[in-house]
Formats: structure tokens, sequence, C-alpha cells
């Protein structure tokens, strides 16, 4: 039974909302300050796009 609410996320944008969540998530649990912590969530934003990305463009001959 559905109520009317549907919640799909594409592969890229399940990858990219994880990406952010975790990525929040380490900038705050470690001990820097502010700035230092916006840049540390940027970057790890940054390099879990960019391994995802990768990692998916080496597997895609793979998948035919």
């Amino acid at each position: 039974m559905s109520n009317g609410f549907e919640f799909k996320l594409s592969h890229f944008q399940s990858m990219l909302l994880f990406a952010l969540v975790i990525s929040v998530a380490f900038g705050f649990l470690s001990r820097r300050g502010p700035l230092d912590r916006v840049k540390y969530i940027v970057w790890s934003l940054f390099l879990f796009l960019l391994i995802g990305v990768g990692i998916g463009w080496a597997m895609y001959p793979f998948s035919r």
C-alpha cells in the first residue's frame, strides 16, 4: 500500500548523498578549527566523488 510518496534516487544521486553525509560526519568528528573543518569536508567530498566515479568508470567495460 503506497501513500503516494516515492523517494527514488539514481546511482549517482545515492553516491552524492552518501559522500555528503559521510564527509560532513568526518569533518565534525575531526578535531580541527571551523575553517579547517570546512576545508576537510570539501576535500573529502571531492575525493569520495572522484574515487566513486573512477571505480564506476573502471567497472563499466565489465557490465556488458
